[in-house]
């Protein structure tokens, strides 16, 4: 049996259930028994990362968001945390009225946003530690960044016998990633339903003795 690890982009995967209203019921996912249903039948896995970070400013989504992690560790998956950063930005919208006087066709106000920081680079990092270690036989990574190909090609680099698997997000569109698979003969998969399905947690999903329940709005 050939070892292998799932990486997995937990923003990507994220958003790409939220933008499907009949997908968001599949956010209540156990990523090592999904991580499981993809894996080749001669490969056994070993680790399941996920990256992530929690968002500070809305403590409500924070707290869903600490008990989705708690639950996935309590299964076996290792959590790599990032973090978001404060960002101040120009609104670029066109007023349909002048905000001041003068001539203004754009509303130039300022507000604050947040930016996403370190997930892209903890996810690269340990795929590149993963093969220069040859900790596993087989990696799948499990996002739609193309920003991650340069990890991709490094670690076929550091190891020409590495298996190297992207697990695509619905709707994703990473022509990069793709054609990455491509040109070295590696395989692309793009995530199916029947496997969201089959690895939800059971609801309630109980961790030592506390139950926790999926979200309403999630359904």
């Amino acid at each position: 049996m050939r070892k292998a690890a799932f990486f997995i982009d937990g923003f990507n995967l994220y958003h790409s259930l939220d933008t499907r209203k009949d997908f968001r019921k599949y956010k209540w996912l156990d990523l090592w028994r999904f991580s499981k249903l993809i894996l080749l039948p001669n490969e056994e896995l070993t680790d399941v990362y996920y990256f992530t970070a929690y968002t500070d400013w809305n403590p409500d989504r924070k707290k869903r968001h600490q008990v989705y992690v708690l639950m996935n560790e309590s299964v076996g998956c290792k959590v790599v945390l990032g973090k978001f950063l404060k960002k101040d930005r120009t609104s670029m919208v066109k007023c349909n009225k002048p905000c001041r006087s003068g001539r203004e066709e754009f509303c130039k106000k300022k507000f604050t946003s947040h930016e996403e920081k370190m997930t892209d680079v903890n996810i690269a990092v340990n795929i590149v530690k993963a093969a220069a270690m040859q900790t596993y036989e087989s990696i799948y990574l499990l996002s739609g960044d193309n920003d991650l190909r340069p990890a991709l090609e490094t670690a076929r680099e550091i190891s020409p016998s590495l298996r190297i698997r992207v697990v695509l997000p619905i709707n994703a569109q990473a022509k990069t990633l793709m054609d990455f698979c491509k040109e070295h003969s590696f395989k692309y998969i793009r995530i199916k339903q029947k496997a969201l399905s089959d690895a939800r947690f059971s609801d309630p999903f109980t961790v030592g003795d506390t139950p926790y329940s999926k979200p309403a709005h999630w359904n």
